[in-house]
């Protein structure tokens, strides 16, 4: 191997484009790319990066036991922003640098947000199939105007996305756990108010699911719940139950427990579920992957 090299353990590094690789060449640094092409569990991240001075990081966990293992790494280079997959202390104790994005993906995440959310209030689906299967049939659908949304977490997406339902003429409560903002509201005062909840909120050690056993009783019964963030925020079988029993009206979901995920939600009818696509958007991926090359070429010294 060359003496600079780079483990990518993200999943699609270099699929929009090749120039990311090919200036990694340039620079004679030598490279792995992921060959599983999905999320990688801690054997895989250890099996594939023991050897690498540089890993590029996705959402993979980078815990004591993965960053023990990994003698020969000098720094982390996270491709997006969220920093909750790594274990800050001991990448300090072993003086592992850590860089990430800043080229944040808010846009890409607050318009699947928008857009699951309009999807499911249309019946887009529902005719979709319909019209696929050469069934003509009409479902009464509903507006999103005047409609009640909680978001919780008001970070850079919940900001974004709280500015473009601005424009559909809809009443917003917030729930912000770090910050104070200037109309907060309390969780359960949001879920027994809000037609829709979405979650945009990062996550922390020991955190429990938002939406539980103790507080899903509030929940409207129309209410559709719509999670682009992390599994971690909501009880997934908890909210499958209540679903199924026709205690909500459906869940829009872009993240999960294991990926790829084939579980029991993918059984029901009410329920949008996409690939972990929220910061796929070309634009941004494309920024996002020169940003974080040309912070490897600076540390380097290539």
């Amino acid at each position: 191997m060359h003496k600079e090299n780079v483990f990518i353990a993200t999943s699609s590094f270099g699929t929009i484009s090749k120039n990311p690789l090919k200036l990694l060449k340039k620079h004679k640094i030598s490279f792995k790319l992921n060959p599983y092409k999905r999320k990688l569990n801690k054997n895989e991240i250890i099996e594939n990066a023991k050897n690498f001075k540089y890993i590029i990081a996705g959402t993979e966990k980078y815990d004591k036991e993965v960053l023990g293992k990994l003698i020969n790494l000098k720094a982390i280079f996270r491709l997006g922003s969220g920093i909750d997959n790594l274990d800050l202390k001991f990448l300090k104790k072993k003086k592992i640098k850590l860089f990430k994005s800043t080229i944040t993906p808010e846009k890409s995440v607050a318009e699947l947000n928008v857009a699951m959310i309009l999807s499911h209030l249309k019946e887009l689906n529902f005719h979709n199939n319909n019209m696929k299967n050469k069934v003509w049939k009409k479902r009464f659908n509903s507006l999103l105007f005047k409609k009640t949304i909680g978001i919780v977490g008001y970070g850079k997406v919940g900001k974004y996305t709280e500015k473009i339902l601005k424009n559909f003429g809809v009443n917003i409560l917030i729930n912000e756990a770090k910050k104070i903002h200037k109309s907060k509201t309390s969780l359960i005062k949001l879920i027994r108010l809000s037609d829709i909840i979405i979650f945009c909120a990062s996550i922390h050690k020991n955190m429990k699911p938002l939406i539980n056993s103790s507080n899903i009783k509030y929940l409207k019964k129309n209410c559709l719940i719509v999670n682009t963030a992390r599994p971690e925020l909501l009880d997934y079988e908890l909210l499958y139950n209540a679903v199924s029993k026709k205690k909500l009206s459906g869940l829009a979901l872009d993240v999960y427990p294991t990926e790829p995920y084939y579980g029991i939600l993918s059984k029901l009818k009410n329920i949008t579920l996409t690939p972990h696509i929220a910061g796929y958007s070309k634009e941004i991926r494309s920024e996002m992957e020169f940003e974080i090359i040309n912070k490897i070429l600076k540390f380097s010294g290539s």
